[in-house]
């Protein structure tokens, strides 16, 4: 059987080609600061590679590859590297894995197939198999593989199948990435928003207290800041490890140190209204040691600053007693 010379008559001869080349995987691997934008290229150099191995194989060896298919190849690897964001990368990188499925061979889309019912199995996987399409169809098309040859209909049935719920997780990626960054371009215009209000508090706290209070602020505000960096620092190294997880964080990161700053502030104001007593004399004023251990903490705990805030809140009913005890009589 011989190999067809017009299948891969548009890739260059590989000990040929200068790296500017997108068709050499080479071209694809360039240098990056943001990590998943190199994650996303270096998926892309390796698909490029996959596809000229899979046009290796003759045409009869891959009955779905059509001169349109490779046309279509062509024109999305026809793009300056240099110019791709994370969005349009990941894009690239998915289009070519459901074009790879075109491309291959029976053994090829079956590999796939294994592959896709090996992580079926695996628990908290993204998007598995058995999330959109039967569990059922897939054991059918695994056991005609066992069966002996497969023909045309049962090929592009798994094709058919593979790019569907290839497409339906590239979808929910870019929909995770929208997220993303509708929730980084949110924080960014709340942050000059939420240190203006803090600098008015502070502002009204100066003015309506004492002459050193300007000290208090900035203990407060600079060790609730503090806590709540220490915070987003510790659940970046123990608690977030998915590349989605981390992607979301950074913006709330940005952010993070202006509500500590903003919880010390609310802190000291509890402390200075003596809602809040901290075992000391009520003639006395608060340490500053305590004041700002406890501003540090409400910044470095959402849990415990919202504890004191539902404290405060809290206005016992003091006409309670009274009338059970009348009641009583």
């Amino acid at each position: 059987m011989a190999t067809s010379v017009a299948s891969r008559a548009w890739i260059p001869h590989r000990t040929s080609v200068a790296i500017s080349d997108p068709f050499v995987p080479s071209y694809w691997d360039r240098s990056q600061r943001n990590p998943e934008l190199a994650k996303a290229l270096s998926l892309i150099q390796g698909y490029v590679s996959e596809a000229r191995n899979l046009l290796d194989l003759d045409d009869e060896e891959a009955p779905l590859r059509t001169a349109e298919v490779r046309a279509r190849l062509r024109d999305l690897l026809t793009r300056d590297v240099k110019k791709l964001s994370i969005d349009s990368a990941w894009e690239l990188a998915n289009q070519l894995k459901r074009e790879l499925l075109l491309l291959g061979d029976v053994s090829y889309v079956w590999t796939q197939l294994e592959y896709e019912a090996h992580r079926d199995k695996k628990p908290n996987k993204w998007h598995g198999w058995s999330e959109h399409l039967s569990p059922a169809k897939l054991d059918a098309l695994l056991g005609a593989r066992a069966a002996g040859p497969i023909d045309r209909r049962t090929h592009l049935e798994a094709v058919r199948s593979l790019r569907m719920l290839y497409e339906l997780r590239a979808e929910a990626g870019l929909e995770r990435r929208a997220r993303a960054a509708q929730k980084c371009q949110y924080l960014t215009m709340l942050i000059p928003i939420l240190l203006l209000l803090q600098f008015a508090l502070a502002a009204a706290i100066y003015e309506v207290g004492r002459h050193d209070m300007w000290k208090q602020i900035a203990l407060a505000g600079s060790a609730g800041a503090l806590g709540a960096a220490l915070s987003g620092i510790f659940r970046v190294r123990d608690r977030l490890v998915e590349l989605d997880d981390l992607r979301s964080f950074w913006p709330a990161m940005r952010i993070q140190p202006l509500i500590g700053a903003t919880a010390g502030l609310v802190t000291l104001l509890i402390l200075e209204s003596d809602a809040v007593r901290l075992g000391t004399d009520a003639t006395q004023p608060t340490p500053w040691a305590a004041v700002a251990l406890l501003t540090f903490v409400a910044g470095f705990s959402e849990p415990f600053f919202l504890g004191l805030v539902r404290r405060v809140a809290v206005i016992p009913d003091k006409d309670a007693a009274p009338s059970s005890t009348a009641s009583a009589v």
